[in-house]
């Protein structure tokens, strides 16, 4: 029996029904002997680009310019009225202009393959009941994924299973925030980021595991679409190339107007018509600015090495000064104009509100230091430690942290302050944890230490609010007057229309993890 693909509307079809038409298992996964008859019939996991230009097709396209065509006609009269040395002069300018282009265009070219050949990805996936690590490009549809924390979704798919499983999707949909998954079937009018039963090609696992079937590959992905627009855009001319146009244009009908006024010239005087038309072409050659196209490609060539030096590619030496005439450009913040993360920037405290900045893994406060609120502080940084699932993994001789951006953030906080975060935490062993959920908007963990039980808490501020009784203000534990709550609440409200996402923080001593107490 032949699969259905693609697939349309795969979120509103349930685990079952998924399973069923890709005529795959959840726990055995394809055969090898079906993944490979799959890979026949439906091709690589790779994009289909557009195939890259030859190198005799890029030195050719370096002569397409209305400048050089009248230089090389200019050639070709100086070359019939002997004058080789000039000749020659031309097109050697014409050449030198030509190879800078090319090997511009040939330095981008190279680096850009040399970026996709380092990007190989290499995902977990479970064939004959057994876990392989293969290159994504090798999956096909219906072959089962197994996801963990730092995985890289291999193609789109359907999620099999979820424990607290989060994505970070913020390339395709913008939003800073994880996706938390849920493999349950949804309604046909649900908009891409709101699928959380889908999981898609490029995005990446940043909490959780799970496992997920594979409904689209390659250009049968929500990728793979905006690839092939991209793809297939049409190449309109550079601001630099419409220029020119004009310029050229210009110059051929002021040549053709000087030398017609040089032969009408000629011909009142008696002049020979041979003389006439021989110094009528000489003229119009003179006119023809020869070393225009050579300083337009060194500049270009200079702002390409400019941007280069800004770990900038440019493909193309005429996008340079397109990218110098833009007034305005659209684009996604998020991972764009930003680096999609995020820093701790504020602590309100009962007794004062300080602002801070991390820097080179550096704690400073706008005002030099903490002055009423130390102790509150290193509880707060202790808490941030502790109620953390952020987690680091070694890639490439670098530690990358993985988690949610927020628990991200703490992390940092914790080791810019002068204790690193693992330090935090050596004497607090974790016995237990309620999961933050969209209900309670809270997270708690329980730990043992050597002074018994300590349960450390965050989340929204209005909702942690309401679970506290007590106050720590300085060195000093109060009860939570309801003038101290509006004040809370007030300085939250403020913060956030500030554009800051605000986050409560609360522990309690000698104490259980109850679901009840969130």
């Amino acid at each position: 029996m032949k699969i259905k693909y693609p697939l349309s509307d795969p979120h509103t079809f349930s685990v079952e029904e998924i399973l069923h038409e890709f005529q795959t298992d959840a726990t055995s996964g394809l055969s090898q002997i079906e993944a490979e008859k799959r890979t026949i019939e439906f091709g690589a996991n790779i994009y289909q680009t557009q195939k890259q230009k030859s190198i005799l097709l890029m030195i050719l396209l370096q002569f397409k310019s209305p400048i050089v065509y009248l230089l090389l006609f200019a050639v070709v009269v100086t070359i019939y009225f002997h004058n080789f040395i000039e000749a020659i002069a031309i097109l050697v300018v014409i050449f030198i202009n030509a190879l800078i282009g090319f090997l511009m265009e040939l330095q981008a070219r190279n680096s850009m393959n040399a970026l996709k050949e380092m990007d190989v990805i290499l995902s977990k996936v479970i064939r004959d009941g057994k876990i392989h690590e293969i290159p994504s490009e090798k999956i096909v549809p219906g072959d089962i994924i197994s996801l963990e924390a730092g995985d890289v979704i291999p193609g789109d798919a359907h999620l099999a299973e979820s424990n607290q499983l989060q994505c970070d999707e913020s390339s395709l949909t913008g939003e800073s925030l994880p996706s938390e998954k849920n493999p349950e079937k949804l309604p046909k009018d649900t908009v891409l980021g709101d699928q959380v039963n889908m999981v898609f090609k490029g995005t990446s696992v940043t909490n959780g595991n799970g496992k997920a079937v594979i409904i689209g590959t390659a250009m049968h992905t929500q990728l793979g679409t905006i690839t092939a627009l991209v793809e297939h855009s049409k190449e309109e001319e550079t601001p630099l190339d419409k220029k020119i146009h004009v310029l050229s244009k210009k110059l051929i009908w002021i040549t053709l107007g000087m030398t017609s006024v040089f032969a009408i010239t000629g011909f009142i005087q008696g002049k020979e018509w041979v003389l006439i038309i021989e110094t009528s072409i000489a003229l119009a050659v003179a006119a023809f600015p020869e070393g225009l196209p050579i300083v337009a490609t060194v500049a270009l060539a200079y702002g390409m090495l400019l941007m280069a030096k800004r770990n900038v590619i440019v493909k193309k030496l005429s996008a340079v000064e397109t990218l110098g005439s833009t007034n305005v450009i659209l684009t996604d913040k998020t991972g764009t104009l930003t680096e999609n993360k995020i820093y701790v920037d504020t602590f309100c405290f009962p007794e004062e509100i300080l602002k801070v900045e991390i820097k080179d893994n550096v704690l400073t406060f706008d005002k030099g230091k903490v002055e009423k609120s130390e102790e509150a502080f290193q509880k707060l940084r202790l808490i941030g430690a502790l109620c953390n699932n952020a987690s680091a993994k070694d890639s490439n001789d670098k530690t990358k942290l993985l988690g949610d951006p927020i628990e991200i953030a703490l992390i940092h906080l914790a080791n810019a302050s002068g204790t690193s975060s693992e330090e935090l935490k050596l004497p607090y062993e974790r016995i237990g944890e309620m999961p933050f959920n969209s209900e309670t908007k809270i997270m708690g963990t329980l730990h043992k230490n050597a002074n018994g039980k300590f349960v450390a808490a965050k989340g929204s501020v209005e909702h942690l609010l309401e679970k506290c009784s007590r106050l720590q203000k300085g060195i000093t534990i109060i009860d939570l007057s309801e003038a101290e709550r509006k004040k809370i609440l007030d300085e939250s409200e403020k913060m956030a229309a500030d554009g800051l996402r605000v986050l409560a923080f609360a522990y309690r001593v000698e104490a259980e993890l109850n679901q009840d107490d969130f």
